[in-house]
């Protein structure tokens, strides 16, 4: 690319991000509230031309993966081609699950794929490089599959998982119809549940907890949860990385992932 202006905006490699939402709506509106918000800028023209395709007719990808949905593979691969189309110079899949069919996407575009988990732990692990052991509160899919022990093997990082009962109560908050999807109004009482799970994480040996769900993102938008120990969002660990990728720099009080202040939940 030319480093001619067009619109205002210096163009740079990465000018234009893609991405593929809708896996919840909210979520996604989540997601580019983080993007914005963490971006040095003075004005309109220094922030990020994004691209969204927020599709909510994904078919819900634990159930794909759990055998009780369609695979949402092939809507995925037309969403990724609608926003090459519309020239886009990478693409972001805003779900941490949906990033399990990451390879499928890639392999049906020319442009690269934002590899969420692998970016996520590289940059839990430069905020905390002695961490040995990491806790995670995510979907079922996305324990099951895997998508991040392998991510943080890498690093030599354990993945600690919750006990079956405790992850069937943060699947509870994402899905039952008093829920994080269902637009739940006990927003106290969804926060307490996950932060629940963290301690008992910490109880099984983990050192940090990693919210590694768009839905417990969007629960804990402003704040982290209330845990004896460190707590990560996945979602805002991405939106950072995808703005240095694009050649843009952090807000200084952004830097630092975990600086948000604890949720008033964990004292009532």
């Amino acid at each position: 690319m030319s480093n001619l202006t067009t619109g205002g905006c210096k163009e740079r490699m990465i000018e234009t991000i893609g991405v593929l939402g809708g896996m919840g709506p909210a979520a996604t509106v989540d997601f580019y509230r983080r993007i914005v918000a963490v971006t040095a800028a003075r004005k309109d023209q220094d922030h990020i031309h994004v691209l969204i395709d927020g599709n909510p007719c994904v078919p819900d990808r634990t159930g794909f993966l759990m055998g009780q949905t369609d695979d949402p593979t092939p809507m995925l691969v037309r969403m990724a081609h609608v926003l090459e189309q519309a020239r886009a110079d990478l693409l972001v899949i805003a779900c941490n699950t949906a990033n399990i069919f990451a390879p499928h996407i890639e392999a049906s575009v020319s442009i690269p794929v934002f590899h969420w988990a692998d970016e996520v732990a590289a940059r839990l692990r430069a905020l905390q490089p002695d961490i040995a052991r990491v806790g995670l509160l995510a979907t079922t899919g996305t324990i099951t599959h895997g998508l991040y022990l392998q991510a943080f093997q890498r690093y030599g990082v354990n993945v600690i998982i919750p006990q079956p009962a405790i992850q069937q109560q943060v699947m509870g908050t994402i899905y039952d119809s008093s829920g994080i999807k269902a637009g739940g109004n006990d927003i106290v009482a969804l926060q307490q549940t996950i932060e629940y799970a963290g301690r008992h994480l910490q109880d099984l040996g983990a050192q940090a907890v990693l919210l590694a769900c768009t839905e417990l993102s969007l629960l804990f938008a402003s704040c982290v949860p209330a845990c004896p120990i460190p707590a990560f969002d996945a979602a805002q660990l991405a939106a950072e990385r995808v703005v240095q990728l694009a050649g843009r720099r952090l807000k200084q009080e952004t830097k630092i992932s975990s600086s948000m202040p604890p949720c008033a939940s964990g004292t009532r």
